[in-house]
């Protein structure tokens, strides 16, 4: 037995690190490595070529960074293992003007500006961790559990700043949903590994329940506005909360819905209910209230669903 497991740890060792994919990748640059010259011309290169082979272009930065690190000039790619791979994670930080760090942190590379860097950490319960830090203190975003997180303080205006020019989601669609956001004290907990987001999750979908619970009780109404094509203002109640199979079920009462234009209202749109806005219709508004709800829980909803509960619409009480 042991000596089947240490034939297995070292198979596993002596395997690639790259896909086929990212072989083939790397190959095909190798030919035009010499032609290319400049740095900044091989990251061109690479921008463009990432289509072709099926990766995403908001990793171009991420790939060339590899590539550089990994170089071989034969092209053996598929011999770079476990134990010669260079990984980025241990590159020294590459210093940057702070108006470029999101094309560092999008792909996770560690970077140093003014008073604020990206780095990756080994955190206490042996996970790794993408760490973007605001003046050295404040940690602004964090990457962990394959989750982004981000702050809710900004903590001063030039961090506000800080925070605008290192967002690692503005053009990363691959990540697939928004950042979490949470207080200084939860992402001191997460990236010590005292919090995990399943905990995180639970404990505010608890409270949200509990707020939806009481809106129910004292008929509170909420408005808020949504949505930007076009965009409106929705009035609504909740008109039950109730235990479910998984979770709660609660039924939201759309009371009124309104048309703005440019952040004006537009008087001259008609009466949503009966079907006079254009372009503004029940599944539109279900989508709306699909991203509020999602923001109160830090959650993103699959057809108004999560883990905790189910979300149901109706409209002035017609179910």
């Amino acid at each position: 037995m042991e000596h089947l497991i240490k034939k297995i740890i070292k198979e596993e060792s002596e395997q690639s690190v790259f896909s086929p994919m990212e072989i083939r990748l790397f190959k095909f640059v190798n030919k035009f490595k010499r032609e290319l010259g400049t740095e900044t011309k091989m990251y061109d290169f690479f921008e463009n070529s990432m289509s072709t082979f099926n990766l995403p272009k908001s990793e171009a930065k991420k790939y060339h960074l590899i590539y550089t690190l990994n170089y071989r000039p034969e092209g053996d790619y598929e011999n770079v293992t476990k134990s010669n791979f260079k990984d980025p994670k241990l590159n020294k930080p590459q210093r940057t003007l702070n108006t470029d760090a999101s094309s560092y942190s999008q792909s996770k590379i560690p970077f140093k500006g003014s008073n604020l860097e990206g780095y990756w950490k080994m955190t206490r319960d042996n996970e790794w961790a993408y760490i973007i830090m605001s003046y050295g203190w404040y940690p602004i975003y964090v990457f962990k559990y394959d989750r982004w997180f981000e702050s809710e303080q900004t903590y001063s205006s030039s961090t506000g700043k800080q925070m605008r020019n290192s967002n690692p989601i503005s053009y990363n669609s691959d990540l697939g949903q928004k950042t979490i956001m949470v207080s200084s004290d939860e992402m001191g907990r997460i990236i010590n590994g005292y919090l995990k987001p399943e905990e995180l999750l639970t404990s505010r979908t608890d409270k949200f329940v509990v707020d939806m619970k009481k809106k129910q009780r004292t008929g509170e109404t909420t408005t808020f506005r949504g949505g930007w094509n076009p965009r409106a203002r929705i009035k609504f109640k909740i008109s039950s909360v109730r235990k479910a199979r998984n979770g709660y079920k609660i039924v939201v009462d759309v009371l009124d819905v309104d048309k703005f234009d440019n952040n004006k209202l537009d008087r001259e749109s008609g009466n949503f209910f009966d079907g006079d806005i254009v372009g503004l219709d029940k599944n539109k508004v279900k989508e709306y209230l699909n991203d509020y709800f999602s923001q109160q829980t830090s959650q993103k909803f699959q057809g108004l669903n999560s883990k905790f509960y189910h979300i149901d619409v109706v409209f002035r009480g017609q179910i």
